[in-house]
Parts: C-alpha cells; structure tokens; sequence
C-alpha cells in the first residue's frame, strides 16, 4: 500500500483504498469485539458497534439517579420539562436493568476538507427511540472530551444533520444539513479542525491510507464511542 500524497489530507482514492483495507481487517476478526459489523458501499464506511451499560453514564448525571426524585420535584415542571424528564428517566432505567445500545456510525469523505467526517446515531429502548444530543453528551462522550466537543475543540464539534426530505418553515430545505448519502437524521464531529488535530498528533509524512484511516479513528473516533477493537491490531497497522 502506498504512501499518502499531501498528509494531512486524503483523496478520494486514497480513502476508499482505506475503507476497503479496514473493511477485510475486521472480516474475521470482529467476533468477541463490541464491532458488530463493517461494511465498505463504495461511498460510506459503516460500522456498527455495540456499547456495554457500563461504558456510559460518564457524564454529569449518574445512571439511575432519577428513580430517586423527589415528588415535589416533579410537580414544579412544566409539561415539556415532565415530558424530558420521562424520558430521560426511562432511559436510565433501561441503562440499569442492563441494556446495551447500539451505535451506527458512518465516515465518508468531506469533499471541502479533504477529511473523513464522522457521522453517527444511537438509539434505545423497546421502541428504538433516538437518543438526543443531551444524551450523546451524558451517556456516549466521555466527560475528558465533552469540553472540547462543546467549544468546537480540536475534534470539531457534535452537529445534528438533518433530512432535507422534511424541511421545516423556519429552515428551508437548500439551507438545512442532512447526511450525503442516506438523507436521514444523525449527527456528526465537523471537520473544520481535522487536519491541523492529525498534524500535531504526528508528523509522519508516510502513513499508507489504512495507517491514515486508524489514526483518525483514534482521534476523532474515541471521543464519541468508536474505539478501534485491540484484536483487529493484533497483526499490525
């Protein structure tokens, strides 16, 4: 595999080399990881990972805490805020009769930045419902990396893209973000500060495209949830 041609950026072809290598590495290796699968369409890398409960509640509300709210608490809410409220409630009940979540995560190349893009959604519960980004920031980012994903740190910032199919008055359909490629809901790491993020962390200038790819999968990647599985670097980057 060759070398990239202007680190920090990637081209279309190098990406895609970069996908497809990532792809075979984990086409046997994936069992007894939390990777449930990979999958390369020729324009997305798709990677669905599965999160244990006790890898999340990180962030500054313990699981599990509103099962012992005060009733009047619950009397000064507001219908909205009682409606939020249950929500999240029932979604720390599901945390802690021991459910797992399942995240779906998408990189396809940033046209305008020369970058992957990390875009990625996360549901719960019987009902499948989508987890909001004040439950991304509670129970998927990590509490060391909330801080620079709210400032727009070297990561980016947790963007919410959403369908064009259903614009809004207020947000016209040429003026709202959705995902490139399959049109629906999820957010997303922006990457106005990728390449500068991939300078500092190194200075190689000759990584291969897969060598690339697992790089930014560490920086961008951890932050929300996407941790490369150890056994699929067992043999080497």
């Amino acid at each position: 595999m060759a070398s990239m041609q202007a680190f920090p950026a990637i081209t279309d072809g190098e990406f895609s080399e970069a996908c497809e290598a990532l792809e075979q590495r984990s086409a046997d290796k994936n069992s007894d990881t939390d990777w449930l699968s990979v999958k390369w369409t020729g324009k997305e890398l798709l990677i669905r990972r599965t999160m244990k409960t006790f890898e999340c509640g990180d962030g500054p509300t313990a699981l599990g805490e509103g099962e012992g709210m005060a009733e009047d608490t619950f009397e000064e809410l507001t219908d909205e805020d009682e409606e939020a409220s249950i929500v999240r409630s029932n979604f720390a009940a599901n945390i802690a009769k021991g459910a797992s979540l399942v995240v779906d995560y998408s990189i396809t190349l940033s046209p305008t930045y020369s970058v992957p893009v990390l875009w990625f959604s996360c549901r719960f519960g019987p009902e499948n419902k989508p987890m909001t980004l004040d439950q991304i920031y509670e129970h998927l980012v990590p509490q060391q990396s909330s801080s620079s994903l709210r400032d727009i740190g070297v990561m980016g910032g947790i963007s919410m893209a959403v369908s064009r199919i259903k614009p809004s008055i207020s947000q016209p359909a040429d003026l709202m973000q959705y995902h490139p490629i399959s049109d629906l809901p999820s957010f997303f790491l922006h990457p106005c500060n990728t390449q500068d993020a991939l300078s500092v962390l190194t200075k190689e200038q000759h990584l291969t495209p897969e060598e690339y790819l697992i790089l930014w999968l560490g920086l961008i990647g951890s932050p929300v949830g996407l941790h490369i599985p150890s056994k699929l670097l067992s043999t080497g980057v």
